[in-house]
């Protein structure tokens, strides 16, 4: 079907996906260029680095940076980027006594306004768990796996489905890692992320995903599906009935 004959409710969702990168590196570009604290003590984390960078694989709506190394206070970051952009940091939670993240909306050049969250890590990152950027090669982001390890750890932490999503994406263009994320699966809690997944009717991941109108329900449905047999899997290894 030629583009001009999808319906006018696709052709548009499709248009915002593609501002919203389009406004992702944007933001990230600026970032880089005005802001050498952010850059030096931070990497680009979640779901905004492997979608523009690597699988491409659903919307994100925000930018996601952690510390480098652990327990950095991230108070003197904020003040970095309220002066590097004066009057176009709005800020939606500030810093606790320790320092330990804060949120903003910034208002880019283009009129858009981007989440911008930065969250101190409770470890250090091992150097093989970040890699330079290609839209900002100053900044480091998260690597694949790393990603990967953080939501299958996700899953087990909060019922959102967009994790399961993300899951499948990796697994899908890169089937390679699924040795691996079977090893993360078998370093948690089996009963908790077998009681979390089976909490997930369709219904649910179906609800949970309506602002993911670049996704199909279905492919969570056969993530959480695929997880519970992994564990499956483990139980009958171990000899457990």
């Amino acid at each position: 079907m030629a583009l001009g004959t999808l319906p006018t409710s696709v052709c548009c969702a499709t248009l915002r996906v593609v501002d919203e990168r389009q406004e992702i590196e944007e933001a990230l570009r600026l970032l880089a260029e005005r802001c050498s604290r952010l850059v030096r003590l931070c990497y680009w984390a979640g779901t905004s680095a492997i979608a523009v960078e690597e699988l491409d694989h659903r919307r994100s709506f925000d930018l996601d940076f952690h510390t480098q190394w652990a327990l950095e206070d991230v108070r003197p970051i904020l003040a970095e980027i309220q002066a590097a952009f004066r009057g176009k940091v709005e800020v939606v939670q500030a810093p606790d006594q320790f320092g330990s993240g804060f949120r903003a909306l910034l208002s880019l050049p283009s009129g858009a306004k981007i989440t911008i969250e930065v969250l101190s890590n409770f470890e250090d990152v091992a150097p093989d768990e970040i890699v330079d950027s290609r839209t900002a090669p100053s900044m480091k982001r998260v690597t694949l796996r790393r990603y990967l390890a953080d939501k299958i750890q996700c899953v087990m932490e909060r019922a959102e489905a967009r994790y399961l999503i993300d899951i499948g994406a990796v697994l899908r263009q890169r089937p390679e890692l699924e040795p691996f994320a079977r090893a993360v699966l078998r370093r948690q809690d089996a009963l908790l992320i077998a009681e979390r997944l089976l909490s997930w009717s369709d219904a649910d991941i179906e609800k949970d995903l309506t602002a993911y109108t670049d996704v199909q329900p279905q492919a969570g449905s056969e993530v959480r599906d695929l997880l519970l047999r992994w564990l499956k899997d483990e139980s009958k290894r171990e000899g457990h009935p």
